[in-house]
């Protein structure tokens, strides 16, 4: 059953790791291939289910210009500071704001309008996961006395 535990652990911690490489993905594609623009918040849309306040997401619709000259739409989650939450009139209120827009200057449908945010939560998941993978693999490797 311990091995069984430290291979779940080790899969686990290794799955981590490339789902946070994969949400990572975009990001990186998109400061390798930097195109900054500015853009236009066109529309918002905001859920809220279950009647609770805390289970809610909103969303804006950006369009901005990308080099060619052709308008380029995209969706994302809304920007908010930190310990924001959303309500339906503060994501209305965005509608029309002007944004700085980052794109992939090769495929200009891979923007977002929050890098930083963005690459953080990838570096995050991948760094629990790198964490996870390497400690399970170091409790294979410790004497049978230190377990």
């Amino acid at each position: 059953m311990d091995i069984f535990l430290r291979l779940l652990m080790a899969v686990g911690g290794f799955g981590f790791f490339c789902g946070g490489v994969f949400m990572s993905r975009n990001v990186v594609l998109i400061q390798l291939r930097r195109g900054v623009t500015p853009g236009v918040i066109e529309a918002t849309h905001f859920i809220r289910r279950h009647g609770s306040d805390s289970d809610r997401e909103a969303y804006v619709s950006v369009v901005f210009e990308a080099a060619g000259r052709t308008p380029v739409r995209f969706k994302q989650s809304a920007p908010n500071g930190l310990f924001t939450m959303h309500t339906a009139a503060s994501v209305q209120s965005l509608e029309g704001c002007e944004v700085l827009v980052h794109y992939d200057r090769t495929n200009p449908s891979r923007a977002t309008i929050t890098p930083l945010r963005d690459s953080f939560s990838g570096i995050a998941f991948s760094l629990v996961g790198f964490f996870v993978f390497l400690a399970t693999l170091f409790s294979w490797t410790l004497p049978s006395g230190f377990q």
